[in-house]
């Protein structure tokens, strides 16, 4: 149901709340699930390299920590917003909620944005809060550790400062190629969150598993296709030494950047197409 086609902030704010209050369980399960596991790894991770003994000071025992935490966080966050965009269409999973939340009053554009602002931004605040709390669960237990002072900072903000240093010190030879990558990562990441968009505004059940086995299996067929059909004079052509480098990434990230787009069309049509009754073909 809508009632009509002007946007209305107040209307928006209104199936917001209701996603909120409807969603509060999964939220604070989600929220516990992120907390646990990060000061289970926190502690576990910061234990593991003090009793490893390999003759390493204080401070670099701390920046290994905040290495390896680097690492961790990025493949976790990756798979923990895709695993959220997938569940886009979590609240129509089923016959009686799409009756539900296709009656609400508010346009098509209206509940599509609400959506997106719960499983990317407040999905990404749960993370962020439960990262923060766990990072202080890590603080107030240290005093039952034997760990050297280095240890008892704040961790998280040297572990973003040491992921900035890191880049730096990958491209120092020139910034400008910084920025070219750091675009490609952006538009790259973009295209990949659009994908499990799309997989979730199409895929009632399981939208995760089924979109990432569909990619998986697209990224062997290419990979199989481009190892038996690609030239090696072609690889060589896309190596980063190669004085073409930045064109080759700016070309790459239009590309992702229009199937990102495409992705995003898609996914709006199929949300604004979405029927009561269930698909047959792969839902």
């Amino acid at each position: 149901m809508t009632t009509n086609m002007n946007f209305s902030f107040t209307r928006l704010m209104a199936v917001i709340k209701r996603d909120m209050m409807e969603n509060w369980k999964t939220n604070l399960y989600r929220f516990i699930g992120v907390y646990t596991g990060a000061a289970m790894a926190f502690l576990f991770g910061m234990y593991g390299i003090l009793s490893s003994n390999r003759g390493e000071t204080a401070e670099e025992q701390y920046t290994s920590f905040c290495s390896t935490f680097h690492s961790i966080l990025t493949f976790v966050t990756f798979f923990y917003l895709m695993i959220c965009a997938s569940r886009i269409m979590e609240v129509m999973n089923t016959k009686n909620k799409r009756i539900s939340y296709m009656m609400l009053p508010a346009t098509i554009g209206e509940k599509l944005i609400s959506r997106v602002i719960y499983v990317c931004i407040t999905s990404m605040i749960i993370f962020s809060v439960g990262i923060f709390f766990a990072e202080l669960t890590r603080l107030i237990l240290l005093p039952l550790f034997d760990v050297p002072e280095e240890f008892y900072r704040f961790c998280l903000f040297d572990i973003i400062s040491n992921t900035s240093l890191n880049y730096n010190a990958l491209y120092d030879d020139s910034r400008h190629n910084f920025i070219i990558v750091l675009i490609f990562l952006i538009s790259w990441f973009l295209w990949s969150h659009s994908i499990y968009i799309l997989g979730g505004t199409y895929f009632k059940k399981h939208p995760f598993i089924k979109t990432w086995g569909i990619m998986i299996l697209l990224f062997v067929i290419i990979t199989y296709i481009l190892g038996n059909m690609v030239t090696k004079e072609l690889f060589l052509y896309f190596e980063p030494t190669d004085k073409s480098f930045w064109i080759n990434a700016v070309i790459i990230s239009t590309v992702l950047l229009i199937f990102t787009v495409i992705n995003w069309t898609l996914s709006y049509h199929l949300f604004r197409n979405s029927q009561i009754t269930d698909r047959k073909l792969f839902t």
